[in-house]
Order: C-alpha cells, then structure tokens, then sequence
C-alpha cells in the first residue's frame, strides 16, 4: 500500500522537495493511515511533516478524548501539531447552514490558519475511494452536471489527497496489520446525514454486486474528469466566439445555437458568472430560462439572481447587471388611456378605458393583460416596485393579505421579489405583474367601466 500511494502522489505531482505537508487528522481510521504513511515516505520524498486536528464540539467529552489522542499519537513521534477547538453547532445556526456545512467550513478554515502558522506549502486531507463514490452518488441523487460527477480531486490547489487511491478496506487491513488502535465517531454511524445513507445503506448494496464497486465508480469519476476537461477547453473557444463584452455586460449571439446542448449550456453559465462576479446563485433553471429567452421575440425580459437581468434583443441576448435600486426610477404615473416604457426593465405598459361595460365579451386570461373594475379604483395609480405596507384584498369578504406573504405562498424565488413590478393605489396593490389581481377590483355584473391594462415583453415570472 505504501509503494501505492507514493506512486499516486508521484502522478499526480502532489509534493515537491523541501515541502511541509500539513495531515488534517481526526483520529479516525483514514487520516491516521495516511499520516503513517506520510511518515514511511517522509525520507523518500525529502518532505516534513505537521499536523493538524479540530474538535468541533458537537460530541462532548468524546471529541475531547479525539483531540488528546491524536496530541498524545503525535507528540509520540515528535510531529508538531495544533489543536483547534470550536462550537460547529453554534457556527452552522448564526449562519444559517447545516451542521455538515458548518463544520467542513470551520475545519478548512482552520486547516489554513495552521498552514499558515506552520509555514505549510501543502495540506493533506485522507478522502479515500470510498468517499469519493459517496460523493458522486450524493451528487447525482440531488441533480448534477459533469463537474459533479467528476467525484472528489486528488489535488485542489494547495489540498492534496494521498488516500484517493485505495478502498476503506485496504486502510482498515494496513491498520489492523500494525495493530494501530483508533478513534471511533459514532455520528458516522447515524442514519440521520444523507451521507451516512449513502455509507450505510447504498454503498453495501452495491459492494454486494460488485465487491469493486468503490474503485470503479473512482475510475469512472477520473473519466468524466476528463471529459469535463475537455468541455470546459470547447467551452472557452465557444465563449470567445460568441459572446462579447457589451454596454456594461455580455451579448451573447444567437448564433451559439448552432452548438452542442452542452456547450451553450457552458457559455451561458461562465456569461452569468462572469457578469455577476459570482457563480453562487446560478443554478440549473436559469441557464435553461437563458436558453429558452433565445426563441422569444426581441425586448422580452428575463430577472435572474445578483440582480441580472436578460434581455433578447436583435440577433442574441444582452446579459447585464440591473442598476442598483436606490439609483433606479422606481415609480411610474399610470394613465387612464395611452402608454409608456418602464425602463430599465424594459417593459411597454399600455392602458385604455372601456365605457359602458360589453356584457358578453369575455374577460382576458392572458396573465399580461389585465381587467379591473375602474370606479372601484380610488388614488392614483402607479407602476412600482414592493414597499414594506403593501397588501392584497384576497376575496370578496375584503379580507387582506400582505405582499410578503403572498410571495412566500406563491414560492416566488427571494431574488424575484424586488424586481417584480406592481400596478398600485398607494398601498393596495391591484395587480402583481405577472401574477393575480386583487379581489376587490375584480370585473362583475354591476362594473360601468372597465381600465385594461397590458404588458408587452413580460417574461420574468413566466
């Protein structure tokens, strides 16, 4: 196993002479087996080696007797070792993540403070073939691209990942062949972290068909790799083609239909990322919004997270960034009759007036065009943006319901919701573009006159 991974970090030009390499060690099977191995090969590879260890404080005492013991396996062999304590619980909560995302961000955190103190060119974490077949499942389950499926990397930029090479089983049998006892985490054995799951109950089943199982699904996450690697080269050469910096942000031709599903889904994500400053965000739904903007007829708008907007416009899209709202024109004077832009979203707000309500024309459906009963209409009228009072009458009892919430019922996206334009009196919101009007302004048999009210190149909520 030793001449295994030394080849494998060979390959993969992990380490160089004269470098310390940080061991991230819980005291768990994995980390423990790939220190010891570090240090069989520390001579060979003319590298030093530190360590590093931190107690999370989710397990209480047992954490604690992790903490002494990788102290007291290291002090043994004189390897310089720092011991980080913290509350992941308490971290997670004030952020607003899981325990599981908490506690990875501390420890990495961490991880780079004693690199930094230890003067570390590398630090080395001990992910091993199981965990990356985990990983692709985990991934795949939740819905993912190539990126996704390419598993867990043998080196991320200072990270390294000597393990990445064998199975579980060979790290218990190295162990277990020097008699080396170890800590025990009996999370790991909870069912209650979708990783666990996947451990516990998926991992098995598979093993059982294929006792391989790990190392090949390892093989297959190396192959997508590099078919990922490939995408992204063809990617680049696409976005060089087709998309050009234009008027503050992209234009994207629409000539970048003629390419494969694949790579205009690629360009459309690095023209977002790239105009945001931010991959965050983006998710799946909006590179296939962008795509979709494409067969829409030119002026058509769509709002996306980061405060992008996108447009369709002669011959492709303009993707930019919206003004930022306090600099915006928020409000706009609505006429009983004529029309007017609402820039900058881009949308042509036309009205009329019918007198003498037509008994037998069926009202609108189109969810742009819009009938209200216009004597039941008091202040005056006004295209905007949400404010804090804003409410909806919500049936013919008169009973309200605040914007706010009406959004969080209708599960309009966070971003959306300050984007999305209102036709309002004061505070009472008419209609929410895109979306319903209020009861209480409602056509019936006793309406005189009638106020239509369309929308040209609405798309954003579609």
């Amino acid at each position: 196993m030793q001449k295994k991974v030394r080849n494998f970090i060979d390959e993969y030009h992990m380490v160089e002479k004269g470098d310390c390499v940080l061991a991230a060690v819980s005291g768990g099977a994995d980390s423990l087996c790939m220190l010891l191995i570090l240090m069989e090969l520390s001579k060979e590879l003319e590298i030093r080696l530190c360590a590093v260890h931190v107690e999370h404080g989710i397990r209480g005492r047992e954490s604690e007797r992790d903490a002494e013991f990788v102290e007291k396996f290291c002090g043994s062999y004189q390897i310089p070792c720092k011991i980080f304590h913290c509350d992941a619980i308490e971290y997670a909560r004030e952020r607003n993540m899981s325990l599981e995302e908490g506690a990875r961000e501390l420890r990495y955190g961490y991880f780079q403070q004693a690199a930094g103190e230890f003067g570390a060119d590398k630090t080395a974490v001990a992910h091993n073939q199981n965990d990356c077949a985990e990983t692709m499942l985990f991934h795949l389950a939740r819905g993912t691209g190539l990126r996704g499926l390419c598993g867990i990397l043998p080196v991320r930029d200072k990270i390294i990942r000597p393990l990445l090479c064998v199975e579980r089983q060979e790290i218990e049998k190295y162990l277990a062949e020097r008699n080396q006892s170890c800590c025990v985490d009996k999370t790991n054995e909870e069912l209650l972290y979708t990783r666990n799951k996947i451990r516990h109950q998926v991992m098995p089943v598979l093993s059982e068909i294929n006792c391989r199982a790990a190392a090949h699904m390892y093989q297959a996450a190396a192959a997508v790799k590099e078919a990922a690697e490939l995408v992204g080269e063809l990617t680049d050469r696409a976005f060089d083609l087709y998309v050009t910096a234009e008027d503050g942000g992209y234009f994207i031709s629409e000539k970048i239909l003629e390419e494969k599903p694949v790579i205009l889904q690629g360009v459309l994500y690095q023209a977002f990322a790239k105009a945001a400053g931010s991959s965050r965000d983006i998710s799946k739904i909006h590179v296939t919004q962008m795509r979709e903007l494409f067969c829409l007829q030119s002026g058509r708008i769509l709002m996306l997270p980061e405060h992008m907007r996108a447009q369709r416009i002669h011959q492709g899209i303009l993707l930019r960034r919206m003004e930022q709202r306090k600099n915006m024109e928020q409000e706009w004077k609505v006429p009983e009759e004529g029309s007017f832009l609402t820039v900058p979203y881009g949308y042509e707000i036309q009205t009329r007036l019918i007198q003498n309500c037509p008994q037998n024309e069926e009202i609108p459906k189109n969810r742009y065009t819009k009938w209200m009963d216009y004597d039941k209409i008091k202040g005056t009228m006004r295209i905007r943006t949400r404010k804090e009072q804003d409410f909806l009458v919500i049936d013919a009892q008169g009973r309200r319901k605040k914007l706010k919430k009406y959004f969080v019922d209708e599960k309009v996206p966070g971003y959306q919701r300050d984007q999305i334009l209102l036709l309002a009196d004061d505070t009472h919101i008419l209609w929410v573009i895109g979306y319903r009007i209020s009861e209480d302004v409602k056509v019936t048999e006793h309406t005189r006159r009638i106020l239509e009210v369309r929308v040209n190149g609405g798309t954003a909520h579609e």
